[in-house]
């Protein structure tokens, strides 16, 4: 079985030029946990749920404040009520000015389309991460692959026998 077999090809693409409050927002409306950040269409890096909770995790912490996400706070925008709300107004608003270029994940793993499977699932443990960008020759994005959707493909697979 192929990647591109498994892909989805409609893929939420994000520009390293974006405010991590944008990305934020697109994040949880289409519920996903993270997506490629592209710059004409070529990858440059991911940002993840994790990468923007680490930054606001430092935020917090520049303010004299220690953030411990709770599982809530990994599906949702990310609240503190122990924050005192002017602070925490700044903290937020200060995301309309950060750049998801600055805090994204440069180093990406990432597939083709006709890469096997097993590749997929393989980068999947080694870089113990949830998804893989799925580039073509030239290294521009024509899709993603994740945990998920791996594991759907092969319960399709087992279900037909």
């Amino acid at each position: 079985m192929k990647v591109k077999d498994l892909m989805t090809k409609n893929v939420i693409t994000f520009d390293p030029n974006m405010t991590i409050k944008e990305a934020m927002e697109i994040l949880v409306k289409n519920n996903i946990g993270g997506a490629p950040v592209v710059d004409n269409g070529k990858l440059v890096g991911i940002i993840t749920q994790r990468d923007i909770l680490s930054y606001l995790d430092m935020a917090y912490k520049r303010q004299g404040w220690i953030f411990i996400p709770t599982p809530f706070d990994i599906i949702e925008i990310p609240r503190v009520t122990a924050l005192p709300y002017e602070k925490f107004t700044e903290i937020y608003e200060s995301l309309g000015k950060e750049k998801i270029g600055d805090i994204m994940q440069k180093r990406v793993y990432f597939v083709e389309p006709d890469d096997d499977i097993e590749d997929a699932i393989q980068l999947l443990g080694k870089g113990k991460i949830n998804r893989l960008p799925v580039v073509d020759k030239d290294r521009n994005v024509v899709g993603i692959i994740t945990r998920g959707d791996i594991l759907r493909g092969l319960a399709n697979i087992s279900s037909n026998k």
